[in-house]
């Protein structure tokens, strides 16, 4: 080892350096960024920065690295690479039992370890863990934990280690040994693929680079057929069922695949099942099975013969309504679509109040709990999210048989291919099936478009409700949706604002203005405020907005909060969950709020709406990152709720995503007030870019050569 470091001179001469770790004074959890204050082994102090493992104060280690100053912070040593060894002094063990890395071993248990075993305690906990219970107040359970917290922390040092080069963050990598357990080792250096397929957070581009790292060429068969894998999850990303087999070459040639390799990866892969070839579309074989049980179900559905309800009781129903409520209560599936203010609700109502005077048992539900709990207080009738109806506890788990004579689904826009699915085998036979929504509106997230394939079927009993009505007429974010639907110009009103600016730091402070000082002005409290962006990034994207509406709305001044990389969530923000975690009942675009947190053990308790009141779900550290602030939202992730006021952004720094289907849904988001913030370019841009491209898969073509085709 080279001579310590002798102030700065020194420090900058060395590439290695060694000591006990004095304090963590910062690390960042996701990405294992840490700052670490390091007590020299010849005396002095280093400044340890880079992805390092979770250290403990008392720790010993030795790095390799190269020192560097930064403009504020001095000199520092940037880590390389990093060895861990036990500490060997009194202070230092007591330190590291006591840091919480062993559950249930805190200060006081810590001094007594050390008591009873001295300098060979740490030897103790991680190769004879059972003679801990040798310690008075150390049982069973507790040594229990010790010794696979032990076996688990040295696992993932390993593990660490070993991911380093491929800048894998450290939550990955505890993924990964989780899944794994013994065998994580292997699987990285043998099956590099594998975990794309099988470790969320580990994406393909991560797993190639491990396996090129190991060695595995760009023509391997594996390769390549991993690529192949890739590209068609990654078009069901982009909301296709299949993708043609003539758009392989293209995309899969920034991997360095050619066309004739990836042929032949595609031919493997058809072999063994792993995906199916229909014509020119190319499936993965799970994709295909559920495109054709769905066509399978919608067809059987369509035949089955129905007794016809009588509507008796029409009351303000106009005709166009009572006609569309008579033939739902008639047929065993039925499509319902209309623009804002044209009453799809009052139907509903009809159609539910028309099945109860007739005995039958009615369920209404919705593909999110605001749009359950909306539809629930509009309808008068008792709502669920699809979720929780059908009982869905994961994307492979078992649904539960819908107990109804008619099931309502509002909001079936918004339903993807998979979620259908799984909805028509939860219903039995005889149920009717009745979907609203509005065709206009974004497509799902997921991929596939159910609702929008149904209404290109003449044979689908369908209504279509185009009357607005006086009261609705009046409003101007109704006037102004209609007019977005035809690509026109909404004008302005007092209910529809629109404030232009050109620069994005313009963009954002009138957005700023608006949710936190004129709508409240207007009498609207923050919660009843919901501020929409087309996407995530710069001054105008969902993330900068975040944080500075956390800023004004919920600023520090002494409130608990959790930093997670950029992310700061503090007692009392609004946040949103990104995605769908069923063991905890947390729904991918559920909006709730922070009503319990804890800096210390980095945890929180956020409560959320439901139909029937209020639900609090936990959060651990890991899961937290499944959170977002919510002050501002995407459009898509705003989909089936509705807020008293909203200010949408609409910016060129998101030119690509500008379209009609999402400026209309980012319209009739809003109830009572809308204010557009935007250059004059970037509406037009929404209203010129009607398409709603093109979703491969072929569930409606399947439908009607099941059904046999023509009208019925």
């Amino acid at each position: 080892m080279p001579p310590p470091p002798n102030g700065d001179a020194g420090l900058f001469a060395a590439r290695e350096v060694a000591g006990e770790v004095e304090r963590v004074t910062y690390r960042n959890a996701e990405t294992g960024f840490s700052v670490v204050r390091l007590r020299l082994e010849q005396g002095g102090i280093v400044t340890l920065v880079g992805a390092l493992p979770e250290l403990a104060p008392g720790e010993r280690v030795r790095a390799r690295g190269q020192a560097k100053r930064h403009p504020t912070y001095g000199a520092q040593f940037q880590v390389e690479d990093i060895a861990r060894q036990l500490p060997v002094s009194r202070e230092g063990i007591v330190a590291y039992l006591a840091s919480g890395l062993i559950p249930g071993i805190g200060p006081k248990i810590a001094e007594r370890l050390y008591e009873h075993f001295g300098d060979q305690a740490l030897e103790v906990l991680r190769n004879q863990p059972e003679r801990l219970q040798e310690v008075p107040g150390i049982g069973r359970r507790r040594v229990g934990e010790a010794r696979k917290a032990a076996k688990e922390q040295e696992r993932l040092e390993r593990l660490v280690v070993a991911l380093r080069p491929y800048e894998v963050p450290l939550h990955v990598a505890r993924k990964i040994e989780l899944h794994y357990g013994d065998r994580a080792e292997a699987v990285v250096q043998r099956e590099p693929f594998q975990l794309w397929r099988d470790v969320g957070g580990i994406g393909f581009l991560t797993a190639d680079r491990v396996a090129r790292a190991m060695g595995i060429r760009e023509d391997a068969p594996e390769r390549l057929e991993a690529v192949v894998l890739y590209l068609l999850q990654s078009a069901a990303d982009e909301g296709h069922v299949a993708l043609p087999d003539s758009l392989i070459p293209e995309r899969g040639a920034r991997f360095s695949a050619t066309k004739e390799d990836l042929s032949t990866a595609v031919q493997r892969l058809a072999e063994d099942g792993s995906l199916v070839r229909d014509g020119e579309l190319l499936y993965l074989t799970r994709a295909f099975q559920m495109e054709s049980r769905v066509a399978r179900a919608v067809a059987q559905r369509l035949r089955r013969e129905v007794q016809p309800i009588m509507l008796r009781q029409k009351g303000t129903l106009s005709q166009e309504q009572a006609e569309a409520a008579a033939r739902a209560l008639s047929s065993p599936l039925f499509v319902l679509t209309g623009g804002p203010g044209t009453g799809k609700t009052t139907t509903v109502r009809a159609i539910a109040q028309g099945a109860r005077t007739r005995g039958l048992r009615v369920a209404l539900a919705a593909p999110t709990g605001r749009a359950a709990k909306r539809v629930q207080e509009a309808s008068g009738v008792p709502a669920s999210t699809l979720h929780r109806l059908l009982g869905l506890r994961g994307p492979l788990a078992e649904t539960r048989e819908v107990e109804a004579d008619l099931l309502i689904v509002d909001e079936s826009s918004m339903i993807d291919l998979w979620l259908f699915d799984r909805l028509l085998q939860a219903l039995p036979a005889t149920t009717r099936l009745v979907l609203v929504g509005d065709a206009d509106q974004l497509p799902p997230v997921g991929a596939g478009e159910p609702f929008t394939q149904l209404l290109t079927l003449p044979f689908v009993p369908r209504a279509e409700l185009r009357e607005v009505f006086r009261q609705a007429a009046e409003s101007g974010i109704v006037q102004g949706a209609h007019r977005i639907r035809q690509g026109q110009l909404p004008h302005t009103s007092e209910d529809f604002l629109w404030l232009r600016a050109e620069s994005p730091e313009e963009l954002q402070a009138l957005a700023l203005r608006m949710a936190t000082e004129e709508l409240p002005r207007r009498g609207f409290e923050p919660d009843e405020i919901q501020v929409l962006s087309a996407g995530h990034r710069n001054e105008t994207g969902v993330q900068a907005l975040n944080a500075a509406l956390q800023a004004r709305l919920n600023p520090a001044k002494g409130r608990p909060e959790v930093k997670l990389g950029d992310r700061i969530f503090r007692l009392g923000d609004r946040v949103v969950q990104l995605r769908n975690d069923y063991q905890r009942g947390a729904l991918n675009g559920e909006v709730g709020r922070i009503t319990a947190l804890s800096a210390r053990d980095r945890a929180a308790t956020v409560t959320f709406p439901d139909p029937g009141g209020e639900r609090e779900v936990p959060y651990s550290q890991d899961e937290l990152r499944q959170l977002q602030l919510g002050y501002a939202t995407t459009v898509h992730k705003a989909q089936g709720s509705e807020y008293r006021a909203v200010v949408l952004v609409l910016s060129a720094q998101h030119w690509l995503l500008l379209g009609r289907n999402l400026f209309y849904t980012a319209v009739t988001r809003a109830r009572e007030v809308l204010c557009i913030v935007a250059p004059q370019r970037a509406v037009w841009q929404a209203l010129r870019n009607a398409g709603r491209g093109v979703r491969y898969g072929r569930m409606a073509e399947r439908i009607a050569a099941l059904y046999g085709g023509g009208e019925r």
